[in-house]
């Protein structure tokens, strides 16, 4: 058998220092000054039950993605759009007892079929009428500095929404409050009537 390449023992040594063990009861510190080696070499070798070296080939062996399997996990999603690697795996276990997410994944990689699909815009839709109170509020601000007297932030929420929208004005007037009242409703989406509504 092949030796790896920093094996600090040949095979002979390594089942010499498995017999002095433990049918001489020879000590692990002893062997290694006997041997030349670090303690823990020895300690790996009186620790398994044979003197070879163990495989680096990987331990589970890779799936070979076969032409059938190809096809299933491409039929299965274009027949379902909106199945996943973990959901298609799952799907095809029955026929492929070896589907699992990372093939799957590859195949739908190598199809160009993991692109997030385009949303479409959402179209503006009206609010019902009823649905469109709002809120003003008048916040007294410090004028910014330089100058002298107060601020006035005016804002309109729309208590359906949430929107807020706010002005800062020099004063707070009825007027100048309608006016911000007015700005803001001209940016909400548009209302329709759905129907008698209650005062």
């Amino acid at each position: 058998m092949k030796l790896h390449a920093n094996a600090k023992l040949t095979i002979k040594q390594r089942e010499e220092v498995q017999r002095l063990h433990w049918e001489e009861k020879v000590s692990v510190r002893e062997l290694a000054k006997r041997f030349g080696v670090n303690p823990t070499t020895i300690q790996r070798w009186v620790s398994r039950d044979v003197a070879l070296d163990k495989t680096s080939s990987p331990l589970h062996h890779r799936t070979v993605i076969t032409p059938e399997y190809r096809a299933a996990v491409l039929a299965t999603r274009a027949a379902n759009a909106d199945y996943g690697p973990i959901r298609i795996a799952e799907e095809l276990k029955l026929d492929f007892p070896f589907a699992d997410r990372g093939t799957v994944l590859k195949i739908l990689q190598e199809e160009g079929l993991t692109r997030p699909l385009k949303k479409e815009p959402k179209e503006r839709t009206p609010i019902p009428i009823g649905w469109h109170r709002v809120q003003m509020d008048v916040q007294q601000l410090p004028a910014i500095e330089g100058q002298k007297g107060f601020e006035y932030k005016i804002s309109m929420v729309h208590l359906r929404t949430r929107y807020k929208y706010s002005e800062i004005h020099p004063v707070a007037t009825s007027e100048k409050v309608a006016e911000v009242l007015k700005h803001g409703l001209d940016r909400l989406p548009p209302f329709f009537s759905s129907g008698r509504t209650t005062p």
